[in-house]
């Protein structure tokens, strides 16, 4: 059996391989090696937590200590795995799989707060139309990249949709209004007929 240090070196291969298929272009392909790299890495103890392969191991009654990893490569453990979550989350945004990608980019942020993967959530919420969502990932980005002209591009994308969307609602809150009134003057003429015919009758 592999141990952590092999596990690691493999998963980096299968990381790298994914990277190669993205600028091919061949999105499905990446996506491929990118969960390869899970199934190597998410079998490994890192330090405070509880693997799957730790607690498989326990229920065998076998040792985890090959799982665990190393202290030197704790931090790079990690950095691979957010690194990977957020490569998922390019090929999500690529493929117009905009939920997958919001996952990803909030996996990627659980290990810290990093600008590209508030960007590209931002931006798969701008396609799924979370307007809020978006505007507090893509200010979160320019909190962390105060420079980045791609984020002042998407705030500026933003704006237009959020302008698209009030002229909208204020079209429907228009029409809505519009039917409204229709229907009072309509009950109105009734009633006033009603009135005058009540008025002609005689006990």
């Amino acid at each position: 059996m592999a141990d952590a240090a092999e596990q690691i070196a493999q998963a980096e291969a299968y990381k790298q391989e994914g990277n190669t298929r993205f600028k091919e272009q061949n999105f499905r392909g990446a996506l491929g090696s990118y969960h390869k790299v899970f199934c190597y890495i998410n079998g490994l103890q890192l330090p405070g937590e509880r693997s799957q392969a730790s607690q498989y191991a326990e229920m065998m009654g076998r040792s985890a200590t090959a799982f665990n990893v190393p202290d030197e490569k704790v931090e790079e453990v990690k950095k691979l795995k957010q690194s990977t979550n957020l490569n998922m989350a390019a090929c999500y945004l690529k493929l117009g799989e905009h939920r997958k990608c919001i996952e990803s980019c909030t996996k990627a942020l659980s290990t810290c707060p990093l600008s590209k993967a508030y960007f590209r959530r931002g931006q798969a919420h701008l396609e799924l139309r979370n307007l809020d969502e978006a505007k507090e990932d893509f200010e979160q980005a320019r909190a962390l990249e105060p420079q980045d002209p791609a984020v002042e591009k998407e705030l500026k994308r933003l704006k237009q949709a959020f302008s698209q969307h009030d002229a909208k609602e204020k079209k429907r809150f228009a029409k809505l209004f519009s039917k409204m009134k229709e229907e009072t003057d309509t009950a109105g003429t009734e009633a006033d007929k009603d009135a005058k015919e009540e008025a002609g009758t005689t006990v």
